[in-house]
């Protein structure tokens, strides 16, 4: 079998890591996509005890448990750069910063739910910890050159809203650049970053529906290069709190459950942490403030969301909505500016 004929179908691959499946496809003989896929497997598996909460000796806790400056490396010190970046670009609605005030918030919150479900009268109070804390800043320093990070106190980080994002689009960026691999896709539970050639001009993701019994809700987004996230909740996950707020998703601006309509939102652009912070920050806000939100700082991404009453929202490109979102036909479109 020739060369060519060995590349012209992608070698698949798929393993568990940082607690997702990961879904490798690429387009390479099978000798070089073999080792590359051990590699792969190999950087996420690094990553995931570099960065978990849940591994005792990760760099992350050891960090959380730091006093002072403490040395960390240019993996941490990058993703904390991204991080320390998007706080600013979300407005707060993103903020990595907040572990140890998002549960003292929780157990606050499950006791007051408690107190009005047994017809108690009194209130829970928030400790004055959180009161004082400002959600909108980073709460960390990081020496410029110098790969030293210090933690406010009483800082918790809690990095999974945007590490998986981020090793996709760094493992793929290096399978591109140093293994010379012309076609692939990297997909790590919905985080997906993918390139291609005039060979294999583009990939087709399917992007499902957020509502089982309405499958018309449901489409594809065609890309040959670069990244698509998708963020939300699934059904069993939409669990309201008494006022009718969904639990899963955390505003850290107020602590308590986000006021959103949203079930999903799917967003397309050049990499894949990016997609994936604005995919979560839409979320959060909602149909009407995510607009605001988007057209505030200039945004080109295309985003596509779906609310609880089965609406379909487009926020950007609408010149090529048809040509790169396959079977989708928004009931809201939003132009870019």
């Amino acid at each position: 079998m020739s060369r060519t004929e060995q590349v012209s179908r992608a070698v698949h691959f798929e393993f568990r890591a940082m607690n997702t499946n990961i879904d490798v496809q690429l387009f390479a003989d099978r000798e070089q996509a073999e080792h590359a896929a051990t590699l792969v497997k190999s950087w996420f598996e690094m990553q995931e005890q570099r960065f978990s909460r849940f591994v005792a000796d990760s760099e992350l806790n050891r960090l959380n448990h730091s006093r002072g400056w403490m040395p960390v490396s240019a993996a941490m010190d990058e993703v904390l750069s991204l991080a320390y970046g998007y706080i600013g670009q979300t407005e707060g609605v993103f903020q990595p910063g907040i572990s140890k005030a998002l549960r003292l918030s929780k157990r606050a919150s499950h006791r007051l739910l408690l107190d009005r479900l047994i017809g108690a009268r009194k209130m829970v109070a928030v400790s004055a910890e959180q009161e004082t804390l400002d959600y909108s800043r980073p709460t960390w320093i990081q020496r410029e050159g110098s790969r030293m990070v210090h933690l406010d106190p009483g800082t918790e980080i809690d990095l999974g809203g945007i590490v998986k994002g981020w090793a996709v689009e760094r493992v793929a960026d290096w399978l591109q650049q140093k293994m010379k691999i012309d076609a692939g896709m990297i997909n790590a539970g919905g985080d997906v970053q993918v390139w291609g050639t005039a060979d294999h001009p583009y990939w087709t993701l399917e992007v499902t529906s957020p509502i089982p019994h309405k499958q018309d809700l449901s489409g594809k987004v065609r890309i040959r290069n670069g990244a698509v996230a998708t963020s939300g909740i699934s059904p069993k996950q939409g669990e309201c709190d008494y006022r009718g707020r969904v639990q899963h998703l955390i505003d850290p601006r107020t602590m308590e459950p986000a006021d959103t309509d949203i079930l999903q939102c799917t967003v397309v652009g050049k990499h894949t942490s990016q997609c994936e912070i604005i995919a979560k920050t839409v979320c959060i806000l909602g149909s009407v403030e995510a607009v605001k939100w988007l057209n505030r700082h200039y945004d080109r991404h295309d985003v596509l969301w779906i609310t609880r009453e089965g609406q379909v929202y487009f926020r950007g490109n609408t010149e090529t909505l048809a040509e790169c979102w396959l079977g989708f036909d928004p009931d809201h479109r939003f132009s870019l500016i």
